[in-house]
């Protein structure tokens, strides 16, 4: 019963730190995968976002391409991320996490010069920028029903591509590079509990989870002197184990995001940040004692762009995860 408790309020809200970067449309999931790991314990990750930008909004409202006129219009933008993630229990209270992005994406837009209108493509693949980030415990649950509440401070690395071209050798913009060159700032709080233990479809009982965090990105200035808008993260979760090995997750996620400084880019700062909310159902399989397998599919429930922006109909996110011990404990 308590390990199987465990489990359950483990599948968590995530410190993702990976941003939606407004106007060109680069995206990837505020999802919250983040476990408690103790003492010892390696997670080895892997996951894969699917996200294509195919709808345009003005504010709040569905748009078309050109809906307000600017020196290129957006036309759609495909974005898929494969991430690495890489977690330590240095301490039963103190655990470090490294995420190692890798980036696909493909962008159209139509360019206005001189009275003609010509469709722009890009089509690339890059790694993205690495974040590092620290989880200090300051409440250790000791019961199964006992909360958990953490603390995390980070940084987003400026280690991504920023120099992305199309087949004719033209730069991709800043906002669809699979790097910022920035470095970037993170603080997060985390709160996980477990409620009540209910049954499953089997018979069995276990927990359900109240899991809520906030993630606060501060954003550095990057190429061109270009500085993303600063960033709120927030998600609140639960679930509900249908089997012994098998889980319904469900995640609220919202993103608050502010005026981007352009710097010496030229883009247009009217398009940059917002707000949005996502309900995101999911589904959690362990696959043996220490594999997990995961996939969320996020559906915009509220979105309002600062002047027109690329949007999403819903995001897709699928993984796996590994736990190694690495010391005897």
């Amino acid at each position: 019963m308590r390990k199987v408790s465990y489990l359950v309020i483990l599948l968590a809200l995530s410190l993702n730190s990976s941003g939606i970067h407004a106007s060109c449309g680069a995206a990837s999931c505020p999802l919250n995968l983040h476990r408690y790991l103790k003492r010892g314990w390696l997670q080895i990750g892997l996951t894969h976002e699917y996200i294509n930008q195919d709808e345009l909004f003005v504010g709040s409202d569905r748009a078309f391409v050109g809906a307000i006129p600017r020196h290129h219009d957006e036309v759609q933008t495909l974005n898929q991320r494969t991430v690495l993630n890489l977690q330590y229990g240095v301490s039963d209270a103190i655990a470090v996490k490294i995420l190692l992005p890798f980036i696909h994406r493909e962008h159209t837009h139509i360019h206005h010069h001189q009275g003609e209108d010509l469709w722009e493509q890009w089509n690339f693949t890059g790694l993205g920028d690495i974040t590092a980030t620290g989880d200090f415990v300051v409440v250790l649950p000791k019961e199964p029903f006992d909360p958990y509440v953490s603390f995390s401070v980070g940084a987003k690395l400026a280690s991504g591509v920023t120099n992305a071209v199309n087949a004719e050798g033209e730069s991709a913009e800043i906002t669809i590079q699979p790097g910022t060159g920035s470095v970037d700032g993170l603080v997060g709080l985390n709160y996980r509990q477990a409620l009540v233990s209910v049954p499953t479809l089997t018979g069995t009982y276990g927990s359900v989870p109240l899991s809520a965090s906030l993630l606060y990105q501060f954003n550095g200035r990057g190429r061109y002197d270009y500085r993303f808008g600063n960033s709120l993260l927030a998600h609140v979760g639960t679930g509900y184990q249908l089997v012994d090995r098998a889980s319904v997750l469900f995640q609220l996620n919202a993103r608050f995001q502010g005026f981007a400084d352009v710097g010496r880019s030229g883009e247009p700062r009217e398009d940059t940040g917002g707000t949005w909310i996502f309900a995101s159902p999911g589904l959690d399989v362990q696959l043996g004692n220490t594999l997990r397998a995961h996939a969320y599919v996020q559906i915009p429930l509220y979105q309002k762009v600062h002047g027109i922006q690329q949007t999403a109909r819903l995001n897709l996110l699928f993984g796996l995860s590994y736990d190694v011990p690495l010391l005897s404990v």
